[in-house]
């Protein structure tokens, strides 16, 4: 039995018993041994929490809660909320603005897009088609560079 035929039956039996194939395959592989370990783990958390009830609501919850909202209100959190907001949404509006006009203003031209730094110092660099051979001889024919070309 492999290892992913054996945590698929883990999660279908779910808390049933493996087969003895299954087992036998547990004792064999450590990565399948803890799967099946963190797997039961699950299943006693989970009826660890059906087992625990939920909390009531105490005497006067709702009346604590709407007079809690109505301070919210007189407080204006709600106000300063979205003035917080509204202001980092401004700033952020500016920077992307700033960005924009920023790449349309400076020039397309510069060390990263094109000029090299020569041609930016007003250097001039030789063209390098234009230097003699150093070999000492003419470019020649390529055909005479092939194997079996004209000159064999």
């Amino acid at each position: 039995m492999d290892c992913k035929v054996t945590r698929d039956l883990v999660i279908e039996l779910w808390g049933g018993e493996l087969p003895a194939e299954a087992r036998e395959h547990l004792s064999k592989c450590a990565g399948c041994e803890a799967f099946w370990r963190d797997a039961r783990l699950v299943q006693a958390g989970f009826r660890v929490l059906a087992e625990d009830s939920a909390p009531e609501a105490s005497l006067g919850f709702a009346s604590r809660l709407v007079r809690r909202l109505h301070q919210w209100e007189e407080v204006g959190a709600r106000s300063d909320f979205f003035e917080a907001v509204g202001r980092r949404f401004v700033y952020a509006t500016l920077a992307l603005a700033l960005a924009v006009l920023l790449s349309l203003a400076l020039p397309t031209s510069g060390p990263v897009r094109g000029v090299a730094g020569a041609d930016f110092l007003g250097l001039q660099v030789p063209n390098q088609a234009a230097q003699p051979d150093v070999l000492g001889g003419g470019l020649g024919d390529s055909h005479d560079l092939i194997p079996g070309g004209p000159s064999d």
